[in-house]
């Protein structure tokens, strides 16, 4: 992997790379803005309307199929983390289309063994809602995996308009079928709406996007490809230096919903849908920002050291930021949840706890793990995410034991988060040595004011209010300078 050019030309060249890069940048990044934001809409959707037309206990089985896609990308072993990482950069007609097309084809036919082996296995409690959802996840693994290959095809080719557009419209067909099954419960022509429904029409859609993607990159998916004997040390290749990145993919993620899967094991499926409806609400913020971390990476990779050692900061500062300012949401979703949502009102006091961990998350999913790739340096990254991933599963154990209630996992996940925030942080700082204080002083003030302002403050409109006005203080206080430059 490249890191860098000439050290000695390397401060004018890099300025200038820079400052070109930074408007395709700025570009790609409006590109996949425009479709989270269709996205959104149907998150929103998604997150407030289905509850609503669904019971508690088939929305927690829907809910629990939906976690567990979360670790599909498991089951190509890194095949395609080792594309994204040896190619991420790349123009497409820079690919060599015969090596890709062997590429498509192994993995299509690795994910099919796979996904019969997990169904066949479903078909012996298929009676059981457990053995529908495991049906359904064999199914969707193909699906899913195939599709991830694809995207990440148009990520590190840098073909961010065509991701977008195929975001926009699984968007608008998964709105379109809320919308549908709305007025058919609310017409009375049906009168239940199962998860089995959902699963299905989610998994339609999935397959119309697959197709459409296999249309669209048929010269890498049809025709003439290299021999897998000639290329099967590329491929071992990709597995090798695939794997630890999805591992630690996997492990970070694991940390992130290991609170809901202690919540689903250890309590009814009604309680866990009411817990799950929090990271829900959680994930249609997340949309908002997801549109930064899509394009980071292929852009990190293409910076030197010096670059890397400059941005950090820069990069932290705007995300926390960011998030920071989509944390004001608390207070509408309070609002939406309390006149239309009153069955799912128990969700709140988790959503209060969760929400302003989304700024440490951010923060390591969007800048530090791509810093840890672009410096070769994700196996380090996986085994801090497996410390932390041990030390969460005794510390949401310890709130079982101690409280037995949701809420005291998920207090202990934030804290969990913020100790890996801090763990992860120290190499970068050993790399670059950087002070970074700011950074966690301004994450730290913005978290404290949002529980301090929540827990005293419960009307919508002062609260949503006062929280803009100290969102805005605080924000200048530490980064004035850095907005007087973005901004001015």
């Amino acid at each position: 992997m490249e890191i860098s050019k000439d050290l000695e030309s390397e401060t004018q060249f890099g300025n200038e790379r820079q400052n070109n890069g930074s408007k395709k940048v700025v570009r790609n990044i409006v590109f996949v803005a425009i479709s989270n934001i269709l996205t959104l809409i149907s998150g929103v959707l998604v997150g407030f309307v289905l509850p609503k037309i669904m019971n508690k206990a088939d929305y927690g089985y829907y809910k629990t199929f939906t976690l567990y896609l979360s670790y599909i990308g498991l089951f190509h072993f890194g095949f395609i983390d080792g594309i994204y990482l040896v190619y991420a950069g790349r123009k497409y007609d820079e690919l060599n289309k015969n090596k890709f097309r062997l590429f498509t084809k192994f993995l299509f036919l690795f994910q099919m063994i796979i996904s019969l082996m997990i169904i066949i296995a479903s078909l012996f409690f298929i009676t059981e809602d457990y053995g529908i959802i495991f049906m359904w996840f064999g199914i969707n693994l193909v699906l899913s995996t195939m599709t991830s290959y694809y995207q990440f095809i148009s990520q590190i080719t840098g073909r961010f308009k065509e991701l977008s557009f195929r975001n926009i419209i699984r968007a608008v067909l998964t709105s379109l079928s809320i919308i549908v099954l709305t007025l058919l419960f609310y017409f009375d022509v049906i009168y239940l709406i199962s998860y089995i429904i959902y699963i299905i029409i989610y998994t339609s859609i999935q397959a119309l996007l697959l197709i459409w993607y296999v249309f669209t990159y048929r010269d890498i998916s049809f025709g003439k490809s290299n021999k897998i004997e000639e290329n099967w040390k590329e491929i071992t290749k990709l597995f090798k230096i695939g794997f630890p990145l999805l591992i630690a993919n996997l492990v970070s993620g694991f940390i992130l919903t290991i609170d809901r899967q202690f919540v689903s094991i250890l309590f009814d499926i009604e309680t866990y849908a009411v817990y799950a409806f929090a990271y829900n609400m959680l994930a249609l913020i997340t949309t908002v920002i997801a549109a930064i971390s899509t394009v980071l990476y292929p852009t990190i990779k293409t910076y030197s050291e010096n670059l890397l050692k400059n941005n950090y900061n820069k990069l932290i500062s705007i995300i926390s930021v960011v998030v920071s300012l989509c944390v004001g949401a608390y207070y509408p979703i309070k609002f939406i949840l309390e006149n239309f949502l009153q069955n799912y009102l128990d969700s709140l006091p988790i959503f209060r706890v969760i929400l302003p961990g989304l700024i440490i998350s951010s923060c390591i999913s969007m800048v530090m793990f791509n810093y840890y790739k672009a410096l070769n340096k994700q196996g380090r990254y996986f085994v801090i995410s497996l410390i932390v991933l041990g030390v969460s599963a005794v510390a949401n154990t310890f709130a079982y034991v101690a409280f037995r209630t949701t809420i005291s996992i998920s207090i202990a996940s934030v804290i969990v988060m913020s100790v890996w925030y801090v763990i992860v942080e120290l190499l970068i700082i050993k790399k670059f040595k950087i002070n970074t204080i700011k950074n966690i002083l301004y994450i730290i003030s913005i978290m404290a004011m949002f529980y301090i302002l929540t827990q005293f403050v419960s009307n919508v409109y002062l609260g949503f209010a006062i929280y803009f006005v100290l969102y805005v203080l605080i924000t200048l206080l530490f980064n004035f300078k850095l907005l007087k430059t973005k901004l001015g």
